[in-house]
């Protein structure tokens, strides 16, 4: 039998025996706890699953009965106990013991006697040992999530200190509250900021989610048992106990038994649909909570709560309008899309509405402007009857709706607040069933009332709060009717706002087919300025550009037109921002505004130009100042119905295009000069940041993210994307959204009224010159070394990685080219595989090193201790560094790396080993993450499954090119290490 370390993911010491701070230790096993609690369970599982096997074999008509008594397992002991599972062979038991040995001892005889035992292991071995450390990963991940709520909750009843946040402890609204008063902020200035903010979340369907939405659901059930353990423990019975571990056994094995690798390659609606599950599960929870946490904080420091006008948190979507490179994604899609989130948005709503029919059963009289609403409806109502009274049955009640409660308004005479909700009832039902129609591309049959507007519901809502608020029954407005308008509020009647985004080269040749069509010449060939002319002149007439002649154009044209008619037809409020990528010029802005006009829309939706390059960021700047200064688009603000400018800053093409250092300093140059431009021309401007997961795409910690943000970036407001694996990491379960809604809301109220100091020239020259000589080392490394893009094939799973249908969108954009034509999700997915990690820090070593070298060391640690945003930069990297195995990305190259191509993958080494010690010196610690022990600790936690598996993933990937088609069983087996890697590392891409 094993011994303790069977499974590798702790050893004694790690409780407090190394001599080490136990209060640091006492920190992690609580964690330890409860991935034994899973791994016991799981382990059990297995083996009776074997013993079942065996039983069946000698009797097929016998189904063995287990007697459970799973309160009496010994999970520390059950978790590392192997025997009695008949797939774990020799070799995969002696491969997960040298994992372990390999953790704590990272020496070449234990890797190589890992390797060793890869060589030999059978297809069959790999699979189950793939999958085996998958598995064990994502439990340490559900393990992880579930104790930073447990801390967090800890912490707010005073129990234990939040000691791994540099920045301070004010991540929770009290803490937060008391900062601010202590630097001589009164409770009515914190009262009246919290008043303007707004936090504006945007999902998109970037393809770095590796994991199925039916496992990730399972994972999610797994942490409520956990919650639930934590919390009525003590109110158990044995028998409650017993089915817990039960369901929580058969959880896990409905895991393990699920086909982790997608088989179809999810679509638009697919991706939209699991987009619009994570707002209805969490989200639709968890609003209403944050509202009441930050009521409380508030009611601490003598404050009212927020007024039901506050819209602190909202919500929108790329899932279904992000057309940017994807062909999948059409008009038909959009509008189908469209509808369908408003359907679903309106059944949460019947939910409540039915809840609340229980709730509000009052006497008495509505208020006038309630009463009034009720006796227009009753109108309305009437005028429907005849329709209504096709569908009376023999007993004089309606088919539709002699299943339900409160049917017949006789009931309810003497309840109005019931009078009122079965009217908004039948509304929402009319709704639902239209939409329904809609969203599958067919024509709605004829309904009653049904709702157009978020104010059609949210309106008579409103006036039954106020009229409970003024009879006296304030205590029943300020309960689920509450919570309902606080939902109304962030979600609407669409549930998401959809943003359409299309890259700008789209719209160019639009304009040139109609230009040409119309005998004007070919628009793409116009100066800026001429163009400009051209869009202003055709905005600021009234005749249309087109009208109803004969222009056909391109497949192409026509969809962008298509587009814009959904659009126009659908109406405005389903919509956000459109997003225009690529954005290079201000005559890409116009040419967007042109085409709604040309669709007959009244009311535009806001244009947001979205600037990615490090070339088109350093000209941003000057795109908005020719906008400003256009005549027309000094006007447009009324248009568009918004008095801010929103403009999009892309994190992920920027530091593929120049690198981290380059690309951090040009974003945050472009946000002081966005910043200064509008407040030169009394603009409000919002900026959207296209965050990414990984710290290769602007990912990391936002908390440090938002503080590190230039003074005046934030002012109140922020937009930001949350992609892929984010989603599930922030807003997988209800308490993990209750946490992200805090530490945002909390991050933007500091940034608000305390932004940084406008770093010294002395920094910022430094800054500079690191940026210019990083991008220079990038560059000549990624761009111009002669067989990089040959060694970058060769190295990572980037080929492959196409094979495993994580998302509807095309790699590249375009069919042809290299690294320049590939998407950055893609460039940081294939390094963070091979365990390199190499855009976050290629070029920052040399960077350091030549400051370094002319003496400016000082200043550089200077930097670090005093300016937010060079610590963030650095702090980032150090934690992507930590990450990085060279040995393990040394067994790739030794195995899929031709011996031409090697010394490529030296001068990447040697870089590596600069970046690491300058960093070192920058920071002052002799070991990398040092100063965060609880992140190191847990990242140790994952090492003994994640290291095997980029073996195992080595040797995969060297069967896979050797035929080239890849069985089914090879491909599996891949992406399980895929997963694997990602689970371990945190993020994909």
């Amino acid at each position: 039998m094993p011994g303790r370390e069977g499974l590798g993911y702790f050893h004694d010491d790690q409780l407090g025996t190394d001599g080490k701070d136990v209060h640091e230790d006492s920190r992690v096993e609580p964690i330890i706890k409860d991935l034994q609690m899973l791994r016991g369970l799981f382990m059990s599982a297995l083996r009776k699953g074997t013993l079942e096997k065996e039983e069946l074999k000698k009797n097929p008509e016998h189904f063995l009965q287990h007697d459970y008594h799973l309160n009496d397992m010994d999970f520390a002991k059950e978790s590392v106990d192997m025997e009695g599972i008949h797939f774990l062979t020799t070799d995969v038991k002696s491969l997960i013991a040298l994992s372990n040995a390999y953790a704590t001892d990272r020496s070449d005889a234990n890797l190589n006697a890992i390797i060793e035992v890869v060589e030999k292991a059978s297809l069959d071995e790999v699979q189950i040992v793939t999958r085996m450390f998958a598995e064990l990963l994502s439990q340490v991940n559900i393990a992880e999530r579930h104790h930073r709520w447990r801390r967090w909750c800890m912490y707010k009843r005073g129990e234990t200190p939040l000691l791994h946040f540099s920045d301070g402890q004010h991540h929770q609204a009290d803490d937060c509250f008391k900062m601010l008063i202590q630097e001589g902020f009164s409770p009515a200035k914190i009262h009246e900021a919290l008043c303007q903010q707004n936090l504006d979340l945007v999902f998109t369907a970037h393809p770095t989610q590796s994991v199925r939405r039916s496992i990730l659901k399972k994972f999610s059930m797994l942490d409520e048992y956990m919650d639930t353990r934590d919390h009525q423990d003590e109110m158990m019975t044995p028998l409650m106990k017993e089915r817990m571990f039960m369901k929580m056994q058969q959880t896990l094995m409905a895991v393990w038994r699920t086909n982790h690798m997608r088989k179809l390659k999810p679509t638009p609606e697919d991706e939209a649909r699991y987009g619009l599950s994570v707002v209805e599960e969490t989200l639709w929870f968890g609003v209403p909570e944050h509202y009441r946490i930050i009521d409380d904080a508030l009611r601490k420091i003598g404050q009212p709560s927020l007024p039901m006008s506050s819209k602190l948190v909202t919500c929108g979507s790329w899932m279904g309008g992000d057309r940017d490179g994807n062909p999948y994604v059409t008009h038909d899609i959009t509008k189908r899309i469209v509808y369908l989130s408003m359907m679903r948005a309106c059944k949460l709503y019947h939910v409540e509405i039915n809840e609340l029919l229980w709730e509000l059963s009052m006497s008495g009289a509505l208020s006038t402007e309630l009463q009034a609403w009720m006796d227009k409806q009753m109108v309305i109502q009437r005028k429907e009857q005849d329709e209504e009274e096709r569908e009376i049955n023999e007993e004089g009640i309606s088919e539709k709706l002699e299943h339900k409660d409160f049917y017949r308004m006789d009931q309810t005479q003497e309840e109005p607040y019931r009078q009122v909700l079965v009217r908004l009832r039948t509304i929402l039902e009319n709704t639902i069933t239209r939409c329904e129609a809609l969203s599958i591309g067919r024509e709605p049959k004829p309904t009653g009332l049904h709702l157009k507007r978020t104010e059609d519901l949210y309106e008579p809502l409103d006036l039954m709060y106020r009229s409970l608020e003024a009879s006296g029954d304030e205590l029943m407005a300020h309960g689920r009717l509450k919570d309902l308008l606080r939902r109304g509020q962030c979600f609407g009647i669409n549930l998401v706002r959809l943003d359409i985004r299309q890259e700008s080269d789209q719209h160019g040749a639009v304009m040139d087919a109609i230009t040409t069509h119309l005998g004007l010449g070919q628009y793409q060939t116009w100066s800026e300025s001429t163009k400009l002319q051209w869009l202003t002149n055709e905005l600021t007439s009234k005749r249309p550009l087109l009208g109803l002649g004969d222009f056909a154009g391109s497949d192409m044209v026509r969809e962008v037109l298509a587009t814009f008619k959904v659009i126009a037809e659908v109406g405005p409020e389903p919509f956000g921002a459109y997003i225009i990528s690529m954005t290079r010029s201000a005559s890409d802005v116009l040419e967007v505004h042109l085409l709604q006009k040309e669709a007959g829309m009244t009311k535009h939706l806001r244009v947001a130009p979205l600037f990615e390059t490090k070339e088109d960021l350093i000209a941003a700047p000057g795109t908005m100042l020719a906008l400003y200064n256009n005549d027309w688009y000094k006007r447009h603000f009324e248009t568009v119905g918004t008095q801010h400018q929103e403009v999009m800053l892309g994190y992920s093409d920027s530091a593929k295009d120049a690198g981290r250092l380059s690309s951090v300093w040009e974003l945050y140059k472009a946000q002081e000069d966005l910043v200064r431009l509008s407040a030169e021309r009394k603009i409000p401007l919002n900026l959207f940041h296209g965050r990414g997961g990984s710290v290769g795409r602007g990912g990391g910690p936002q908390y440090l993210a938002i503080l590190s943000q230039p003074a005046g970036s934030i002012n109140g407001k922020l937009r930001v994307t949350i992609q892929g694996e984010v989603i599930d990491s922030y807003f997988g379960t209800v308490n993990a959204c209750e946490l992200t809604f805090e530490r945002y809301s909390t991050a933007i109220l500091k940034a608000t009224l305390t932004p940084p100091a406008q770093a010294g020239e002395n920094f910022r020259e430094v800054m500079q010159r690191l940026s210019e000589s990083g991008c220079t080392k990038y560059k000549n490394m990624v761009y111009e070394t002669p067989g990089f893009v040959d060694y970058f094939r060769a190295m990572t799973p980037e080929q492959e990685l196409k094979l495993l249908n994580f998302g509807s969108r095309p790699s590249k954009r375009g069919q042809a080219g290299g690294i320049e034509t590939l998407r950055a999700i893609p460039w940081m997915f294939a390094w963070t595989q091979c365990r390199l990690h190499l855009p976050v820090w290629m070029g920052v070593g040399t960077a350091l090193k030549i400051e370094i070298d002319n003496g400016n060391l000082p200043i550089l640690q200077e930097m670090y201790k005093h300016w937010p945003f060079f610590q963030s930069t650095m702090e980032l990297v150090e934690t992507v560094l930590s990450k990085v195995d060279v040995k393990l990305a040394k067994v790739n190259e030794k195995w899929l790396v031709s011996s031409e191509l090697l010394p490529i993958g030296k001068s990447v080494f040697d870089e590596f080993e600069t970046t690491v010690d300058c960093l070192t010196q920058v920071t002052g610690r002799s070991e990398l993450t040092s100063n965060n022990p609880v992140i190191k600790r847990l990242y140790d936690l994952r090492r003994p499954m994640t290291d095997p598996l980029n073996v195992l993933q080595s040797k995969l990937l060297r069967e896979m090119r050797r035929t080239p088609e890849p069985s089914q069983e090879l491909q599996e087996a891949f992406a399980a290490t895929v997963q694997g890697i990602a689970a371990g590392m945190g993020w994909t891409g």
